[in-house]
Protein backbone atom coordinates (compact mmCIF):
# COMPACT_ATOMS: atom_id res chain seq x y z
CA UNK A 1 0.00 0.00 0.00
CA UNK A 2 2.72 2.46 0.96
CA UNK A 3 4.24 2.00 -2.52
CA UNK A 4 0.80 3.01 -3.85
CA UNK A 5 0.65 5.48 -1.90
CA UNK A 6 4.11 6.52 -2.86
CA UNK A 7 3.57 6.35 -6.54
CA UNK A 8 0.38 8.76 -6.12
CA UNK A 9 2.33 11.26 -4.27
CA UNK A 10 5.40 11.37 -6.84
CA UNK A 11 2.57 12.05 -9.98
CA UNK A 12 0.79 14.49 -7.84
CA UNK A 13 4.28 16.36 -7.34
CA UNK A 14 4.60 16.46 -11.12
CA UNK A 15 1.07 17.39 -11.56
CA UNK A 16 1.66 20.69 -9.24
CA UNK A 17 5.14 20.98 -11.30
CA UNK A 18 3.36 21.07 -14.40
CA UNK A 19 0.28 23.74 -13.55
CA UNK A 20 2.79 25.64 -12.27
CA UNK A 21 4.77 25.50 -16.09
CA UNK A 22 1.67 26.51 -17.65
CA UNK A 23 0.51 29.22 -15.51
CA UNK A 24 3.97 30.51 -15.23
CA UNK A 25 3.17 30.56 -11.33
CA UNK A 26 5.09 32.61 -9.06
CA UNK A 27 4.47 30.10 -5.91
CA UNK A 28 5.16 25.98 -5.70
CA UNK A 29 4.29 24.26 -2.49
CA UNK A 30 5.62 20.91 -2.53
CA UNK A 31 5.88 20.64 1.25
CA UNK A 32 4.91 17.25 3.35
CA UNK A 33 5.48 15.06 0.12
CA UNK A 34 7.51 12.73 1.78
CA UNK A 35 10.01 13.54 -1.66
CA UNK A 36 12.98 11.87 -1.54
CA UNK A 37 14.53 14.20 -4.05
CA UNK A 38 13.52 16.71 -6.16
CA UNK A 39 12.10 16.61 -9.71
CA UNK A 40 14.15 17.42 -12.78
CA UNK A 41 11.21 18.84 -14.54
CA UNK A 42 11.26 21.51 -11.22
CA UNK A 43 14.14 23.35 -13.34
CA UNK A 44 11.43 24.47 -16.04
CA UNK A 45 9.61 26.36 -13.52
CA UNK A 46 11.62 29.72 -14.58
CA UNK A 47 8.50 32.23 -13.11
CA UNK A 48 8.60 31.00 -9.38
CA UNK A 49 9.85 33.69 -6.92
CA UNK A 50 8.82 31.24 -3.59
CA UNK A 51 9.47 27.47 -3.45
CA UNK A 52 8.86 25.13 -0.47
CA UNK A 53 10.65 22.11 -0.14
CA UNK A 54 9.87 21.81 3.77
CA UNK A 55 8.89 19.19 5.37
CA UNK A 56 10.22 15.84 2.94
CA UNK A 57 13.00 13.48 3.07
CA UNK A 58 15.48 15.31 0.93
CA UNK A 59 19.31 13.93 0.95
CA UNK A 60 20.35 16.23 -1.52
CA UNK A 61 19.08 19.37 -3.97
CA UNK A 62 20.01 19.42 -7.41
CA UNK A 63 22.21 22.02 -8.74
CA UNK A 64 19.46 23.08 -11.63
CA UNK A 65 17.62 24.82 -8.56
CA UNK A 66 20.06 27.18 -9.01
CA UNK A 67 18.77 28.23 -12.34
CA UNK A 68 15.57 29.37 -10.61
CA UNK A 69 17.28 33.08 -10.35
CA UNK A 70 13.70 34.44 -9.53
CA UNK A 71 13.53 32.90 -6.33
CA UNK A 72 13.16 34.87 -3.41
CA UNK A 73 12.07 32.64 -0.88
CA UNK A 74 13.09 28.94 -0.34
CA UNK A 75 12.18 26.82 2.36
CA UNK A 76 14.45 23.18 3.03
CA UNK A 77 13.47 22.59 6.64
CA UNK A 78 13.03 19.31 7.71
CA UNK A 79 14.26 17.21 5.67
CA UNK A 80 17.58 14.66 5.31
CA UNK A 81 20.66 17.04 3.86
CA UNK A 82 24.00 16.75 5.79
CA UNK A 83 25.43 19.64 3.59
CA UNK A 84 24.81 23.17 2.66
CA UNK A 85 23.64 23.14 -1.04
CA UNK A 86 26.25 25.42 -3.26
CA UNK A 87 23.82 25.73 -5.88
CA UNK A 88 21.77 28.07 -3.15
CA UNK A 89 24.65 30.62 -3.60
CA UNK A 90 23.63 31.57 -7.39
CA UNK A 91 20.17 32.51 -5.97
CA UNK A 92 21.08 36.04 -5.48
CA UNK A 93 17.98 37.28 -5.16
CA UNK A 94 16.67 35.27 -2.15
CA UNK A 95 15.47 37.25 0.70
CA UNK A 96 14.19 34.41 3.05
CA UNK A 97 16.36 31.13 3.36
CA UNK A 98 15.14 28.30 5.31
CA UNK A 99 17.38 25.11 6.20
CA UNK A 100 16.48 24.22 10.03
CA UNK A 101 16.41 20.51 11.53
CA UNK A 102 18.88 18.92 8.59
CA UNK A 103 22.28 18.36 9.59
CA UNK A 104 24.07 21.16 7.72
CA UNK A 105 27.19 21.81 10.25
CA UNK A 106 28.92 24.11 7.79
CA UNK A 107 27.90 26.81 5.90
CA UNK A 108 30.30 27.96 2.77
CA UNK A 109 31.69 30.82 2.70
CA UNK A 110 29.86 31.42 -0.82
CA UNK A 111 27.26 32.11 0.97
CA UNK A 112 27.95 35.81 1.06
CA UNK A 113 26.64 36.01 -2.43
CA UNK A 114 22.96 36.18 -0.79
CA UNK A 115 23.52 39.75 0.20
CA UNK A 116 19.74 40.84 -0.43
CA UNK A 117 19.10 38.44 2.78
CA UNK A 118 16.19 39.15 4.85
CA UNK A 119 15.80 36.37 6.76
CA UNK A 120 17.81 33.05 7.61
CA UNK A 121 17.13 30.15 10.06
CA UNK A 122 19.44 27.83 10.58
CA UNK A 123 17.96 26.08 13.83
CA UNK A 124 19.02 22.19 15.03
CA UNK A 125 21.26 21.50 11.62
CA UNK A 126 24.72 21.29 13.78
CA UNK A 127 26.22 24.53 12.63
CA UNK A 128 29.79 24.61 14.39
CA UNK A 129 30.33 28.03 13.42
CA UNK A 130 29.07 31.36 11.29
CA UNK A 131 31.32 32.26 8.65
CA UNK A 132 32.86 36.33 8.30
CA UNK A 133 30.79 36.35 4.97
CA UNK A 134 27.71 36.88 6.73
CA UNK A 135 28.92 40.34 7.10
CA UNK A 136 28.07 40.52 3.53
CA UNK A 137 24.14 39.95 4.31
CA UNK A 138 23.59 44.04 5.18
CA UNK A 139 19.66 43.92 4.78
CA UNK A 140 19.12 40.73 7.20
CA UNK A 141 16.73 41.39 9.99
CA UNK A 142 16.22 37.71 11.08
CA UNK A 143 18.87 35.65 12.11
CA UNK A 144 18.07 32.13 13.88
CA UNK A 145 20.78 29.64 15.23
CA UNK A 146 18.93 27.89 18.10
CA UNK A 147 20.03 24.42 18.78
CA UNK A 148 23.58 24.40 17.54
CA UNK A 149 26.42 23.47 18.81
CA UNK A 150 28.13 27.06 18.35
CA UNK A 151 30.90 27.70 20.79
CA UNK A 152 31.40 31.87 19.51
CA UNK A 153 29.98 34.11 17.16
CA UNK A 154 32.24 35.45 14.51
CA UNK A 155 32.98 39.37 15.45
CA UNK A 156 31.23 40.26 12.20
CA UNK A 157 27.88 39.43 13.01
CA UNK A 158 28.72 43.12 13.87
CA UNK A 159 27.76 44.11 10.46
CA UNK A 160 24.37 43.20 9.98
CA UNK A 161 23.14 46.46 11.25
CA UNK A 162 19.90 46.15 9.70
CA UNK A 163 19.11 42.96 12.24
CA UNK A 164 16.06 42.96 14.53
CA UNK A 165 15.70 39.50 15.94
CA UNK A 166 18.65 37.48 16.81
CA UNK A 167 18.19 33.99 18.29
CA UNK A 168 20.76 32.00 19.54
CA UNK A 169 18.93 29.92 22.11
CA UNK A 170 20.22 26.77 23.09
CA UNK A 171 23.86 26.60 21.87
CA UNK A 172 27.18 26.45 23.75
CA UNK A 173 27.88 30.16 23.67
CA UNK A 174 30.47 31.48 26.72
CA UNK A 175 30.69 35.16 25.35
CA UNK A 176 29.57 37.20 22.60
CA UNK A 177 31.62 39.18 20.55
CA UNK A 178 31.71 42.80 21.44
CA UNK A 179 30.86 44.37 17.76
CA UNK A 180 27.22 43.23 18.46
CA UNK A 181 27.19 46.47 20.39
CA UNK A 182 26.90 47.80 16.35
CA UNK A 183 23.96 46.03 16.20
CA UNK A 184 21.91 49.35 16.38
CA UNK A 185 18.82 48.09 15.39
CA UNK A 186 18.25 45.01 17.26
CA UNK A 187 14.80 44.64 19.30
CA UNK A 188 14.81 41.16 20.39
CA UNK A 189 18.29 39.04 21.81
CA UNK A 190 17.54 35.35 22.87
CA UNK A 191 20.65 33.84 24.14
CA UNK A 192 18.64 31.32 26.46
CA UNK A 193 20.23 28.09 27.68
CA UNK A 194 23.86 28.88 27.16
CA UNK A 195 26.81 29.17 29.42
CA UNK A 196 26.99 32.56 29.69
CA UNK A 197 29.03 33.73 33.16
CA UNK A 198 28.00 37.56 32.99
CA UNK A 199 25.81 39.74 31.64
CA UNK A 200 27.25 41.14 28.24
CA UNK A 201 28.62 44.49 28.28
CA UNK A 202 27.47 45.59 24.92
CA UNK A 203 23.33 45.29 26.22
CA UNK A 204 24.10 48.58 27.64
CA UNK A 205 24.93 50.14 24.01
CA UNK A 206 21.94 48.69 22.35
CA UNK A 207 19.54 51.89 22.48
CA UNK A 208 16.67 49.73 20.38
CA UNK A 209 16.54 46.57 22.37
CA UNK A 210 13.80 45.73 23.95
CA UNK A 211 13.61 41.73 24.55
CA UNK A 212 16.36 39.84 26.17
CA UNK A 213 16.45 36.26 27.47
CA UNK A 214 19.71 35.72 29.46
CA UNK A 215 17.59 32.56 31.05
CA UNK A 216 19.12 29.40 31.90
CA UNK A 217 22.90 29.86 31.65
CA UNK A 218 25.22 30.15 34.33
CA UNK A 219 25.78 34.00 34.96
CA UNK A 220 26.92 34.53 38.43
CA UNK A 221 28.57 37.70 38.51
CA UNK A 222 26.08 39.77 39.83
CA UNK A 223 25.14 43.06 37.80
CA UNK A 224 25.67 46.54 39.34
CA UNK A 225 22.46 48.38 39.97
CA UNK A 226 23.56 51.75 37.70
CA UNK A 227 24.07 48.55 35.14
CA UNK A 228 20.54 47.36 35.65
CA UNK A 229 19.57 51.01 35.20
CA UNK A 230 21.16 51.45 31.94
CA UNK A 231 19.17 48.87 30.71
CA UNK A 232 15.90 50.58 31.80
CA UNK A 233 14.79 50.73 28.38
CA UNK A 234 13.91 46.93 28.02
CA UNK A 235 10.47 45.59 27.75
CA UNK A 236 12.33 42.39 29.04
CA UNK A 237 15.42 41.41 31.35
CA UNK A 238 15.12 37.41 31.98
CA UNK A 239 17.71 36.09 34.21
CA UNK A 240 16.03 33.33 35.68
CA UNK A 241 17.77 30.13 36.57
CA UNK A 242 20.89 31.07 36.73
CA UNK A 243 22.80 31.20 40.08
CA UNK A 244 22.76 35.25 39.98
CA UNK A 245 18.49 34.35 40.17
CA UNK A 246 18.54 33.10 43.81
CA UNK A 247 20.69 36.41 44.88
CA UNK A 248 18.87 38.65 47.40
CA UNK A 249 19.80 42.30 46.45
CA UNK A 250 19.21 40.91 42.42
CA UNK A 251 15.41 39.59 43.68
CA UNK A 252 15.00 42.69 45.72
CA UNK A 253 15.89 45.05 42.35
CA UNK A 254 13.09 42.64 40.15
CA UNK A 255 10.48 43.79 42.82
CA UNK A 256 11.27 47.53 41.86
CA UNK A 257 11.91 46.79 38.03
CA UNK A 258 9.25 44.91 35.83
CA UNK A 259 11.02 44.23 33.41
CA UNK A 260 13.82 42.03 35.54
CA UNK A 261 12.85 38.98 35.55
CA UNK A 262 14.18 36.04 38.08
CA UNK A 263 12.86 33.81 40.56
CA UNK A 264 10.96 35.97 43.88
CA UNK A 265 11.30 34.83 47.22
CA UNK A 266 8.21 33.12 48.88
CA UNK A 267 8.50 36.52 51.21
CA UNK A 268 10.54 39.49 49.78
CA UNK A 269 9.24 42.95 51.27
CA UNK A 270 10.14 42.51 54.74
CA UNK A 271 13.79 43.12 53.58
CA UNK A 272 12.87 46.37 51.22
CA UNK A 273 10.66 49.22 52.81
CA UNK A 274 8.02 50.48 50.30
CA UNK A 275 7.95 47.06 48.43
CA UNK A 276 4.40 45.81 50.29
CA UNK A 277 2.30 46.88 47.63
CA UNK A 278 4.00 43.57 45.69
CA UNK A 279 4.03 41.20 48.09
CA UNK A 280 1.99 39.11 46.28
CA UNK A 281 3.93 38.99 43.28
CA UNK A 282 5.78 35.44 42.75
CA UNK A 283 7.25 33.90 39.83
CA UNK A 284 3.66 32.34 38.47
CA UNK A 285 2.49 35.99 38.31
CA UNK A 286 5.45 37.05 36.16
CA UNK A 287 4.77 34.21 33.90
CA UNK A 288 1.40 34.78 33.42
CA UNK A 289 1.76 38.39 32.79
CA UNK A 290 4.69 37.56 29.97
CA UNK A 291 2.40 35.11 28.19
CA UNK A 292 -0.24 37.74 28.35
CA UNK A 293 2.01 39.62 26.25
CA UNK A 294 3.58 43.63 26.93
CA UNK A 295 1.82 46.69 28.17
CA UNK A 296 0.11 49.27 25.95
CA UNK A 297 3.59 50.86 25.23
CA UNK A 298 4.98 48.15 23.86
CA UNK A 299 4.42 47.60 20.20
CA UNK A 300 2.55 44.32 19.71
CA UNK A 301 4.57 43.74 16.68
CA UNK A 302 7.51 43.19 18.33
CA UNK A 303 6.38 41.28 21.19
CA UNK A 304 4.71 38.41 18.65
CA UNK A 305 7.81 38.44 16.45
CA UNK A 306 10.19 38.28 19.43
CA UNK A 307 7.95 34.89 20.59
CA UNK A 308 7.57 33.83 17.05
CA UNK A 309 11.93 34.05 16.48
CA UNK A 310 12.28 32.25 19.93
CA UNK A 311 10.43 29.31 18.88
CA UNK A 312 10.10 28.81 14.90
CA UNK A 313 12.01 25.78 13.49
CA UNK A 314 9.34 25.42 10.67
CA UNK A 315 8.00 27.69 7.70
CA UNK A 316 4.54 25.74 7.08
CA UNK A 317 3.24 27.28 3.99
CA UNK A 318 1.33 24.27 3.34
CA UNK A 319 -2.79 24.00 3.29
CA UNK A 320 -5.48 21.27 3.15
CA UNK A 321 -4.99 20.78 -0.51
CA UNK A 322 -1.68 19.25 0.07
CA UNK A 323 -3.09 16.46 2.01
CA UNK A 324 -1.82 13.83 -0.50
CA UNK A 325 -3.06 10.84 2.39
CA UNK A 326 -6.30 11.76 0.05
CA UNK A 327 -5.91 9.82 -2.92
CA UNK A 328 -9.52 11.31 -4.35
CA UNK A 329 -7.86 14.70 -4.28
CA UNK A 330 -4.64 13.44 -6.17
CA UNK A 331 -6.46 11.24 -9.33
CA UNK A 332 -8.37 14.06 -10.99
CA UNK A 333 -4.81 15.57 -11.52
CA UNK A 334 -2.19 12.88 -12.03
CA UNK A 335 0.88 14.08 -14.32
CA UNK A 336 0.68 12.80 -17.76
CA UNK A 337 4.14 11.75 -16.89
CA UNK A 338 2.67 8.50 -14.99
CA UNK A 339 5.38 5.87 -13.73
CA UNK A 340 5.39 2.38 -12.99
CA UNK A 341 5.45 0.97 -9.78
Amino acid sequence: MERVCQFFRNNYVLANCEDAIFKKAFSLNLSHYQMSEVPDIIEQCETLMKLFLNQNKLTKIPSSIGSLLRLQVLTLDYNKLDEFPLCICRLVRLKFLNISCNSISYLPPEIGYLTLLETFWCNNTGLKELPAEIRNFERLETLGVRGNPLKKLTEAIGALTSLRWFTAEGCELTEVPLTMALLENLVHLNLKGNRLKRLPRMLMAMQKLRFVFLNENRIDELPTRSQLEELSTLHMLNLSKNPISLHQELQLMALRQNNLYVELPANPVEACDGLASRASMNTQEQQEDQARGPGQDVDSSDWANSVRTSELDTTDESTMETNIEDLSVMLPEMSRFVTTF
